[in-house]
């Protein structure tokens, strides 16, 4: 029992040791630490350039700087500080001078610099210290929208109409020279699949590597099309010759072609062989050894998706 008590005292005694060590030694590292931050110290500091007061009709082309560095002398608290609570540089570009008509350049004074930096904080240096830019016209144009669907539909259906993407164009802004080379912007690529519903379906506008500097009025447009259930149908279509010269009789063999097409379920009984024309033409096998004639559709009624005439020739006799 005794010998446990002991035991007991000893393993405090040690751990309070062990604590007050660890007091002494954090005490020891902040006191260290605040006079080291007391003296005076050289460093670099990086600040980032922002640039203002750009007018809507002109744009900064190329690649501009986008930071600069400051050789600096202040005590160790002040230099933390700067670093920890960075400042943006402001060029003013109603401030800058021109080179020639397309370039201007920008220097950084100490007192441009010091608006931004916190007190008793000394400059020794600035690189650079001369901003070179490169000013170009901002140029605003509608171009259209190319979607990038590949469209699967499940057996039965199809496209009512065609697809539609809303809106059509869209505005895009930037460099001259990039916004004239631009014809045409493009969606997304998507694949639907087993589709058997309207689609109404948002889709990115992409943006490639060489056009991150411009600016479109909206980041998405939607595809939009209905969607119908569809099946098949036949009909026997009387033939017609057209352009046969004067004085001449014809036969055809056969009279009528049947016709195979598609429509939606919905407009499918509203279509009659009255919609199609199909026709021979004489100037076809004009002056030529040709015995058939091969079938032209002349006329079909927009609500048919898909056709296909069985009869692909048509013999015939010619009586003068």
């Amino acid at each position: 029992m005794i010998k446990g008590i002991r035991s007991l005292l000893t393993e405090t005694l040690k751990g309070k040791k062990i604590n007050v060590f660890f007091i002494f030694f954090i005490v020891s590292f902040i006191v260290w630490t605040l006079v080291r931050l007391s003296d005076t110290y050289t460093d670099t500091i990086k600040m980032k350039v922002a640039y203002t007061n750009l007018s809507n009709d002109k744009i900064i082309l190329g690649s501009q700087k986008n930071t600069i560095e400051a050789q600096v002398k202040t005590t160790g608290f002040r230099m933390l500080r700067q670093k920890l609570f960075k400042k943006e540089i402001e060029v003013d570009l109603k401030n800058i001078n021109k080179v020639r008509a397309s370039e201007t350049y920008y220097v950084l004074s100490d007192a441009a610099i010091n608006k931004h930096i916190y007190q008793d904080i000394e400059i020794l240096k600035v690189f650079p210290d001369t901003l070179f830019l490169k000013l170009g016209k901002n140029k605003t144009k509608e171009v259209p929208v190319i979607h990038q669907l590949e469209l699967a539909f499940e057996n039965g259906y199809n496209l009512y109409d065609s697809l539609q993407i809303e809106p059509k164009t869209i505005e895009i802004s930037g460099p001259e020279d990039v916004v004239d080379q631009l014809k045409v912007v493009y969606t997304e690529i998507r694949k639907l699949e087993d589709i058997n519903k309207n689609i109404d379906l948002p889709l990115k506008i992409l943006k490639n590597d060489s056009l991150t500097r411009l600016k479109y009025s909206q980041p998405t447009v939607k595809a939009i099309a209905k969607v119908d259930k569809f099946t098949e149908g036949k009909l026997s279509i009387q033939l017609r010759v057209q352009n046969l010269p004067q004085g001449y009789t014809i036969k055809l063999f056969p009279k009528e072609v049947t016709i195979t097409y598609t429509a939606n379920v919905s407009d499918f009984n509203n279509i009659t062989a009255n919609d199609f024309a199909i026709y021979c033409d004489y100037k076809d096998i004009e002056n030529t050894n040709a015995s058939f004639f091969i079938p032209k559709l002349g006329k079909f009624p927009k609500t048919v998706k898909s056709h296909r005439i069985e009869n692909r020739k048509i013999n015939f006799l010619i009586k003068k």
